[in-house]
């Protein structure tokens, strides 16, 4: 009986620690740089402090390597300049193309460069924004241990088997 109550504590103990916390609604900055991460490209409109956080919140090594800091400025250029021109009176819409111009979905679809297996298979395992869990990572790093645990195990019966002394 106390074996049982220790494993249902210890496994109640277990869950707690594993219990995600209550799901907050996500910062807007935060919003803004997912929306880049996803096709480095903002594509959503946010207010202006968005952006400015978001340029303020900006990891380091993509704020080294990466245009995130100059497409969150240019985004908010973007809807500052359709904020001004719909108070000026102006259209927020951008002017038709010719139709000379318009492609079909097959068209478009066909200017696409083919994508390749690893590249289809690494979008839909990837992570979905910055804060996500790299599951190609964790695979990865599972089949190592794996593989090493496995050549232990051959390790281990080589010398048991070495051990053995012949009658």
């Amino acid at each position: 009986m106390i074996a049982v109550t220790a494993l249902v504590a210890a496994l109640g103990s277990l869950a707690l620690a594993t219990a995600q916390p209550a799901a907050a609604k996500t910062p807007c900055w935060k919003q803004v740089i997912n929306d880049w991460e996803g096709n480095e490209r903002i594509d959503g409109t946010y207010a202006q402090h968005c952006y400015r956080e978001a340029i303020a919140h900006v990891p380091l090594d993509l704020r080294a390597y990466s245009s995130i800091v100059d497409d969150i400025t240019a985004a908010s250029r973007q809807v500052l300049r359709t904020t001004q021109s719909v108070h000026r009176g102006g259209s927020t819409n951008p002017p038709a193309s010719p139709p000379a111009a318009r492609k079909s979905a097959a068209a478009r679809k066909a200017d696409q460069p083919n994508r390749g297996l690893f590249k289809v298979a690494f979008d839909k395992l990837g992570p979905r924004n910055a804060d996500s869990v790299p599951l190609p990572l964790l695979i990865l790093g599972g089949l190592a241990l794996i593989l090493v645990a496995a050549g232990a195990a051959g390790l281990i019966s080589r010398r048991l088997r070495s051990r053995r002394v012949a009658p």
